[in-house]
């Protein structure tokens, strides 16, 4: 898997900035991966008054042999440091992180415990879809995308905004997440798709972000 950009702070940038492409930003990077390969951990055992960058740099070392690093959170909380949270793209990712329970990071060990994703995740999704043609009827657009979007899983239900513009789909079934996201770019009709799963999926990056307890990190 090609490695995304290190310099740039990427969860700071807009999904189209930076490189053009939303396929390189750690928010869709889902459109690349199957959610079998994203895992995730909690790893605790640092000295909680180290500085975030020195943790940040030891996580990044040991776990860089599991996949590629999306995603570090460390919560602070009064001043002092609590676990971190990473997320690894990669076949095995989280159990070959679990393998490294014990390990040293430069003058501390690395305690890793699971933190898996819920069953459902990936499997009950909510999908954005836009870039069908507005200037069909409600009906046209809810009976084509029910049509394009059938092998993804059961549709429980299909709403449509009022300027025509988007539309929300409720998609239940195994591997949803991956199925709606071949997808992505496909045409329907003459109009080439746009989705995103914005409800349900199986993300790369923290989801906690805006709430100000931890920082954005560079990927």
């Amino acid at each position: 898997m090609e490695n995304l950009a290190s310099e740039v702070d990427l969860l700071n940038l807009s999904p189209m900035d930076g490189s053009g492409s939303r396929g390189n930003h750690p928010r869709y990077l889902s459109l690349k991966s199957k959610i079998r390969d994203v895992g995730r951990v909690f790893v605790t055992g640092y000295d909680v008054n180290l500085p975030r960058d020195d943790v940040d740099g030891a996580l990044r070392k040991l776990f860089s042999s599991c996949g590629l690093i999306t995603d570090i959170c460390t919560r602070r909380r009064h001043g002092k440091l609590k676990r971190s949270v990473i997320y690894i793209v990669g076949e095995g990712a989280a159990e070959k992180a679990l393998k490294l329970s014990g390990s040293d990071a430069g003058g501390w060990k690395a305690i890793v415990n699971p933190y898996p994703f819920m069953e459902t995740e990936g499997r009950s999704i909510t999908v954005s879809v836009t870039g069908y043609d507005t200037m069909l009827s409600e009906i046209d657009i809810e009976t084509a995308l029910r049509k394009h979007f059938s092998s993804c899983g059961s549709i429980l239900f299909v709403h449509i905004s009022n300027s025509f513009a988007k539309a929300e789909l409720s998609i239940v079934g195994e591997d949803a997440q991956d199925k709606a996201f071949e997808l992505d770019g496909v045409h329907m009709g003459e109009r080439k798709l746009l989705v995103d799963v914005v409800c349900g999926g199986v993300k790369t990056y923290h989801t906690v972000r805006h709430c100000g307890l931890i920082r954005n990190v560079r990927v």
